[in-house]
């Protein structure tokens, strides 16, 4: 991902796992800044960012996921993870639509209404108290914190389902709540706020979902790819006023790509759930911690 200032950031952040420190320090340097390293200095030349103008954030997407070549798409039922499925299937031939959630919840129903608009069969996993054990423990062994390890379940066990189908590059929608302003958190900052928000999220990415993603995929030799994350894809975002991104905080720039791509209101409209509580893991994590009469879900994963 490209800096759009010429601001060097040095960050502390103290980052661990359960087992070890990962690092202390990072250091990000604006896009097209050089760096010279002698024995005893380190030299930095600036540039100036060039000016973006209004570029097709549609257009944009759908490079990306052409450069992909996605043969399965992970869907929730979600609009981000729905529009990457409407292109992966118009532009590649037998892409798979794979899913992961409990029983009937929210996010499979979805999937699969999405599915029948795609007219492409969904893959779904059944979250159970069975694979779910077997998805904490293949996470820790990853060395995963406990919130990554609770995010992680429903992509461990639908990356393993793609692994098991002979899949190999595979598509997530993660990076669009980032810059579409998709968190609730985004609705209680100023306008004047949302820009250095966004750029403190997307920082942070590198160290948190794709560490999770990247690591969860390597382990099943699978190549996964972020399409809201490509550089065109951002540039095309942040060539766009905050005010026109932001608007009702309901990611309408992705809903509007979504109705061009035929999706039904259904799909369009459907208000963001988190992945975790829309899958139904969450409450299957708080049922079991209750059931083993354990304080908290961080306790009942510690155990396991």
């Amino acid at each position: 991902m490209k800096t759009r200032n010429n601001t060097l950031v040095i960050d502390k952040i103290n980052s661990t796992s359960e087992n070890k420190k990962i690092f202390d320090w990072r250091i990000i340097f604006p896009g097209d800044s050089s760096v010279v390293i002698s024995d005893k200095l380190m030299k930095i030349r600036l540039r100036e960012p060039e000016k973006i103008e209004n570029l097709d954030i549609s257009q944009a997407l759908k490079e990306s996921v052409l450069k992909a070549k996605p043969d399965s798409v992970l869907v929730s039922g979600g609009i981000d993870s729905s529009v990457l499925a409407a292109i992966a299937i118009k532009e590649f031939k037998d892409v798979k639509l794979i899913s992961a959630g409990t029983k009937d919840c929210e996010d499979s129903v979805y999937a699969e209404a999405l599915s029948n608009e795609l007219k492409t069969p969904l893959n779904n996993v059944v979250i159970t108290e069975e694979n779910l054990y077997h998805a904490i423990r293949e996470l820790k062994a990853l060395s995963l914190d406990t919130y990554s390890i609770v995010m992680g379940i429903t992509e461990f066990l639908a990356i393993e389902k793609a692994k098991g189908m002979k899949c190999s590059k595979v598509v997530s929608g993660v990076g669009s709540d980032e810059l579409f302003f998709g968190f609730n958190k985004h609705k209680t900052l100023k306008k004047e706020e949302l820009v250095a928000f966004r750029e403190s999220r997307l920082f942070y990415m590198n160290a948190l979902d794709l560490w999770r993603l990247n690591s969860i995929s390597s382990k099943f030799n699978i190549k996964i790819a972020f399409p809201y994350l490509n550089d065109k894809v951002i540039e095309a975002v942040l060539s766009k006023d905050v005010t026109e991104i932001a608007k009702d905080y309901d990611k309408i720039p992705v809903r509007s790509i979504g109705k061009s791509l035929g999706l039904s209101g259904k799909i369009t409209e459907r208000k963001k759930k988190a992945m975790q509580y829309g899958s139904g893991t969450v409450k299957l994590l708080r049922d079991l911690s209750r059931k083993n009469k354990y304080e908290n879900v961080g306790e009942f994963i510690k155990e396991i």
